[in-house]
């Protein structure tokens, strides 16, 4: 009796030796990032109907890809109206994939510059965003790699909700983190360089800007996901990397910059690869 518990306690502790040299390796992580579907129904308004055949193709696409999840950085509407949010949401139900997204600027206003006043994000317009869509900042983690959504246009607001967001963020990425991590907003952190100027459209504010690289930094993200400029783009600052995709709806100039979307892969060690598919 004690020869045959004996036999069995090697057999078990060889099984278990064989799993530990059998466990999986860690796995390339692909991540179709889209933004700018600019969804509406507002019919042959400067091509505005050519907007959602493309997103449907681009939904094609990606599903025939065999993504891991998706991610949209905003202006997923025109105007930010309850149907649109509506046909939107209708639209995303169609992939495969797990899908995410933040707002843009057509979705709850534009980025607050400085001295320049004008007609820009609102406390109602993120309401009514956060009623129809969801939470317009959150973490999650999904196939592996944690997501920070932000909510872009709202930073400089001085509105309450972007003091819960800072707050959010200070808890998020106070520490760094063994999970690869991605943020995703709709503005990207900076065009040209990270000490840039603002007052410009299509970047974030310096004072906003630098607080948020440096939680980045302190966080140890390596990559950071946005759209907005209707083009592809790609910069790296101090090991991080930040990717905006081509458009879903028109490319920026017009005719000159094809539509698509772009397939961002994460690898088990070193930087995300990107690649990009031209919607025809």
């Amino acid at each position: 009796m004690r020869l045959f518990s004996f036999a069995v306690l090697l057999a078990a502790i060889s099984s278990l030796a064989g799993c530990a040299h059998t466990a999986p390796e860690p796995k390339t992580i692909r991540i179709a990032l889209l933004s700018d579907s600019h969804v509406n129904n507002n019919g042959d308004t400067d091509g505005q109907n050519l907007f959602r055949p493309r997103f449907e193709k681009a939904i094609a696409m990606v599903n025939t890809s065999k993504v891991d999840l998706v991610v949209f950085t905003g202006d997923l509407t025109q105007d930010g109206k309850p149907d649109e949010f509506k046909d939107f949401q209708a639209l995303r139900k169609q992939l495969n994939a797990p899908s995410f997204y933040v707002p843009g600027n057509h979705d709850v206003g534009n980025k607050v510059i400085p001295g320049k006043p004008g007609p820009g994000v609102t406390t109602n317009r993120v309401d009514n965003f956060e009623k129809a869509m969801g939470p317009s900042f959150f973490a999650t983690t999904v196939a592996g790699v944690r997501l920070i959504g932000i909510n872009s246009p709202m930073l400089g607001s001085g509105f309450e909700r972007e003091n819960e967001m800072w707050k959010f963020l200070e808890k998020e990425l106070s520490k760094p983190e063994t999970r690869p991590t991605i943020v995703f907003s709709h503005y990207p952190a900076f065009i040209k360089s990270a000490d840039e100027g603002g007052g410009d459209y299509w970047n974030i504010e310096p004072e906003a800007r630098k607080r948020l690289l440096d939680l980045l930094k302190k966080g140890n993200v390596k990559t950071m996901l946005s759209g907005h400029l209707h083009r592809d783009m790609v910069n790296r600052w101090d090991g991080i990397i930040f990717i905006s995709t081509r458009p879903i709806s028109f490319g920026l100039p017009k005719g000159k910059q094809p539509e698509g979307w772009t397939l961002v892969t994460l690898p088990p060690t070193g930087e995300a690869q990107y690649e990009t598919f031209e919607i025809k």
